[in-house]
């Protein structure tokens, strides 16, 4: 029996995670349409990710049919052999060494944009401070311009709220060159660029000048390689963070936990951002396709066809997760969350965002806690509208005893 659910369709949350309880009940793999499966069991979940010999991501990500062509892959979409060794320089940049050099500026930024708000009337926090912390925090590390942040945001935004990231196209056109050519060639322009300035000696050292001046494989990476990269670093480091500290502040908020995580230590604050992570995962799914046939959980797999796993059901997943379906910032084993993944292909970029997370959260709690934060009766919750994410439309704030 095949189930109905299409995971590349954009659902508001009360309906998918009821759908999820479902897939849940029905099996640790499900049939979700003609050549795709859905992947409901945590120790599956595992499996499938670490398992480079049967499964593709190059093979997954997009819409049923879609193909990008190799160039233009970013890293999730890259296999092996160039996949490891692309990965490990922009590995480089998010050690913990070079994110701890992060943390003065994404603190002066998060009490800035704080700063900034008009807290005598209603507050949408999503463009005020949940997207433009991440998307600075993340222009800054690449060595982009400041000053271009609003506009990279902006058309970081567009890409990911059209039909582009299931599609590689959109009505103007295939892949990002054809579909948001404004945004092509600013960042065209700006790795050409720093190219100038490596080949002068005078290029600053930083992740983009070492994935220029790499050797993958025998070469330096083409033109459209490192497009595909760049658009990879500045939408991963903007969208994904951006739903998970949207996620942190919302569950902050409905939890009238303001308070009293205002007077917690940083362990606790460090968890709750794991529980945010676990229950509201901001990447929902990771696709994966079949190139050699295999069994996940007794069901055979054949080329070509696709291995949905829902990091956002396997992460609910009740033979791990006590009363899995609720919020537990206590929560023991809630590191054990699959979020971010798992194996090869882990998030290259964790490390940074759960930083920009928490730095994030310190900061919107003592604004917050003097400020007496809330959200305004009635607010309902409206996901945004694309299909692998989960994180707020909006979220506007009210201020009891506005500064």
């Amino acid at each position: 029996m095949v189930s109905t659910y299409d995971p590349f369709q954009v659902e508001q949350p009360e309906t998918t995670f009821k759908r999820l309880h479902e897939l849940r009940a029905e099996g640790p793999i499900v049939p979700i349409g003609e050549g795709m499966y859905y992947v409901t069991s945590y120790e599956e979940a595992r499996r499938v990710l670490r398992d480079v010999e049967h499964f593709s991501s190059a093979e997954g990500f997009r819409a049923p049919g879609v193909t990008v062509p190799a160039e233009d892959r970013m890293l999730g979409e890259q296999d092996a052999p160039q996949h490891p060794g692309v990965r490990r320089i922009v590995m480089s940049a998010f050690n913990p060494a070079a994110i701890r050099l992060e943390e003065d500026f994404v603190r002066q930024r998060a009490h800035a944009l704080l700063e900034a708000i008009d807290t005598s009337g209603t507050v949408d926090m999503v463009p005020a401070f949940t997207t433009p912390l991440p998307n600075d925090a993340t222009v800054h590390l690449l060595g982009f311009p400041m000053d271009d942040a609003t506009r990279i945001a902006a058309w970081s935004k567009e890409v990911m709220e059209s039909e582009w990231p299931a599609m590689n196209r959109t009505a103007r056109g295939e892949g990002m060159e054809g579909a948001f050519p404004e945004y092509t060639a600013y960042v065209d322009h700006f790795v050409a660029t720093l190219r100038e300035e490596v080949a002068a000696g005078k290029a600053p050292d930083g992740l983009l000048t070492r994935l220029i001046t790499a050797d993958v494989g025998g070469e330096h990476l083409s033109v459209r390689q490192m497009r595909a990269l760049v658009f990879n670093l500045l939408l991963g480091g903007l969208t994904t963070t951006a739903q998970l500290l949207g996620n942190v502040i919302y569950q902050l908020l409905i939890s009238d936990s303001v308070a009293q995580l205002a007077g917690a230590g940083a362990d606790e604050r460090a968890a709750f951002i794991e529980e945010c992570l676990r229950v509201y995962p901001p990447v929902m799914l990771i696709p994966r396709g079949c190139v050699q046939e295999t069994t996940v959980a007794g069901t055979t797999v054949r080329p070509g066809e696709r291995v949905i796993v829902g990091s956002a059901c396997v992460n609910r997943d009740e033979s791990l997760f006590d009363s899995s379906e609720e919020f537990d910032a206590g929560r023991a084993n809630v590191e054990r969350h699959l979020t971010f993944g798992f194996g090869p292909h882990i998030c290259a970029g964790a490390a940074m965002a759960r930083s920009v997370a928490l730095i994030g959260l310190d900061e919107f709690l003592q604004f917050a806690n003097v400020r007496r934060a809330r959200l305004p009766a009635g607010f309902t919750y409206e996901n945004v509208p694309t299909f692998f994410e989960y994180g707020p439309k909006t979220m506007p704030v009210v201020f009891d005893a506005p500064a």
